[in-house]
């Protein structure tokens, strides 16, 4: 597929919505399927869509897209379920956990990527990627587990670790919790997270889940520390979310036929 027809044009977006002290944004038509979150800037997101390897950056104040290039020429194409940023580089993971990792683009620009196994994808359906307390580290979101020979799915939240660069993330999570040790039994069935991320800030975990609209916060060993609510109308489907240095809580929702793709900026407490 050609570059120029997925990359916007032009670099401005609508007009800011104020509610509540949160700023709003449609997002480019690219990204109706907006699919992951990384903190680009103390300013602004890197975003992707779940088909097409082009990163987009952000900026928080307007919504204006600073920057989108692509990986590969033609265009990587996949199920991408998670992005992060360590230094000069992003990382794109998929739903099966293979990572693609690519020096950070100019604008328009297509940049060569290398691509590496985790070997998560065995063990669960992917769908976030995040930096971890380790530089050296990326952590790997569990969408949910697969299913073992008697067909009984895991009900667990599990993280893994991965060293960068390398081939198979460390067969230890980072993190497996039973649902029941943080969700209710109403909470449970439709717990599916879709977003992660590490603020190193804070030194606290995120997690969200879109489907059932809670946002969690833990500590690296694993504790919940707080756990809340996103509404309906504002958050139907949120699939991305980043810390930006304490100040800020950005969230992206998927779009539908009829509705753009949405990023919300929030204070952060």
């Amino acid at each position: 597929m050609k570059l120029a027809a997925l990359l916007p044009v032009a670099l401005t977006l609508g007009a800011t919505q104020q509610i509540e002290e949160a700023r709003r944004f449609s997002l480019p038509k690219g990204l109706e399927e907006v699919s992951g979150l990384a903190v680009a800037s103390q300013r602004s997101v890197f975003a992707h869509n779940d088909e097409h390897a082009i990163v987009y950056e952000i900026e928080l104040e307007r919504g204006r897209v600073l920057r989108a290039f692509a990986l590969g020429d033609p265009t990587l194409e996949g199920d991408f379920e998670g992005i992060a940023r360590v230094g000069k580089r992003v990382f794109l993971i998929t739903s099966d956990g293979l990572i693609y990792a690519a020096d950070i683009g100019r604008h328009r620009q297509r940049v060569a990527y290398t691509v590496h196994d985790s070997g998560v994808g065995p063990f669960c359906e992917i769908e976030g990627l995040s930096a971890s307390p380790n530089d050296d580290e990326l952590l790997i979101l569990c969408k949910r587990g697969r299913r073992d020979s008697m067909g009984t799915e895991a009900r667990r939240l599990t993280i893994y670790r991965w060293a960068i660069d390398s081939e198979h993330a460390a067969q230890t999570p980072f993190i497996s919790l039973a649902l029941t040790a943080f969700l209710t039994k109403e909470e449970r069935p439709d717990f599916r997270p879709s977003g992660i991320d590490w603020d190193p800030g804070s030194g606290e975990l995120q997690i969200v889940s879109g489907r059932n609209r809670i946002m969690l916060t833990f500590d690296r060993l694993g504790t919940l520390l707080e756990k809340r609510r996103l509404t309906p109308r504002q958050h139907p489907m949120t699939e991305g979310i980043a810390f930006l240095g304490g100040r800020w809580i950005a969230l992206a929702d998927e779009g539908t036929a009829t509705r753009r793709g949405r990023l919300t900026v929030y204070p952060a407490r």
